[in-house]
């Protein structure tokens, strides 16, 4: 009971401290990890030949970026953010060669984060919504290794963004972590990268950041 008691009473203070810190974002630098899965999808394929054996892996999940905001506002802020993932994995090993090819794909984006909700500016608790636009980069390369070694490399770009909405959790003055749901649209890649064209679809992530700066008193 007694163990309890304490715990409760730790948890009411860390409420109050959390509170007690929110609302101090405007004019403050954020910069954060983000970690999650893109288009949430994935697939191993292994073929055995007479001379050969060749296994590709198709990978479109787990994605990881960096981010950098700016408060303009309580409730308002200017980001900036890269992030990608490795889109495709094929391996060819042959009797007297071997060939590897393989893809990524990385979005550059800027927009604007905004906490929807009056209360939010006061809670450590703030919904968002969000928007980004930018440019898609796809890069992909293959090696093959026989008697000579050969290597190409080709790189394709489309403009296209991200629409969100999710929670931010202000865990102290210096630190913040959050949930995003979005959808990443983009124009096709005029040539495929790692088999596609393109790569719109659903992004879940996490988020934690740490704030830098003083802010409005």
């Amino acid at each position: 009971m007694k163990t309890l008691r304490i715990f409760i009473i730790a948890s009411i203070i860390a409420v109050v401290a959390i509170s007690a810190n929110a609302g101090m974002l405007e004019k403050r630098h954020q910069i954060d990890l983000k970690l999650g899965m893109w288009n949430q999808v994935a697939d191993t394929r292994t073929e055995i030949g007479l001379t050969s054996v060749k296994t590709t892996v198709d990978n479109s999940g787990a994605m990881g970026g960096l981010t950098y905001g700016y408060w303009l506002q309580e409730n308002l802020a200017l980001n900036i953010s890269v992030s990608g993932f490795s889109a495709d994995v094929e391996v060819d090993d042959g009797v007297l060669y071997s060939k590897t090819t393989t893809a990524s794909v990385a979005a550059i984006m800027m927009g604007l984060k905004y906490h929807f909700l009056k209360s939010s500016a006061t809670s450590p608790i703030k919904p968002f919504i969000r928007a980004d636009v930018g440019t898609f980069i796809g890069d992909q390369t293959k090696t093959e290794v026989g008697l000579t070694v050969l290597t190409e490399s080709r790189t394709e770009a489309a403009m296209g963004g991200q629409l969100g909405v999710g929670t931010d959790f202000v865990i102290s003055r210096h630190f913040i972590t959050g949930v995003n749901f979005g959808y990443n649209f983009m124009t096709d890649f005029d040539n495929p990268i790692g088999g596609s064209d393109n790569y719109s679809g659903p992004e879940f992530s996490f988020s934690f950041g740490i704030l830098l700066g003083k802010g409005v008193e």
